[in-house]
């Protein structure tokens, strides 16, 4: 599955976690008995990823405000930390995503 982000965010995301569970799903197919739990543990992590743009933003948004010691409930701290984060997002949307993590 490849995921965008809204272009007027200027933010774009491509992940290809289908892709990579196949992968992984094949590796565990042939793979050595003493690898089998790594790779268990590899595919359950990818199964749990945020599977809409909307979670991801979220996910993202929390990581960094959580990483500069932000309380999202300052939404003008919150604001200017995903800025900082990610320069080329514009305020309204940095605005709308602190509002969403907030919540």
């Amino acid at each position: 599955m490849s995921s965008f982000f809204d272009r007027s965010r200027n933010l774009t995301v491509i992940r290809d976690v289908d892709v990579a569970c196949t992968q992984l799903e094949q590796a565990l197919a042939d793979a050595d008995p003493t690898l089998v739990p790594g790779l268990q543990h590899a595919l359950d992590l990818l199964r749990n990823l945020p599977s809409s743009e909307e979670d991801l933003t979220t996910e993202w948004a929390r990581g960094v405000l959580a990483a500069a010691g932000v309380d999202p409930k300052h939404e003008v701290r919150a604001t200017k930390a995903l800025r900082d984060a990610k320069p080329e997002l514009s305020l309204a949307a940095a605005v709308e995503i602190a509002k969403k993590v907030a919540r």
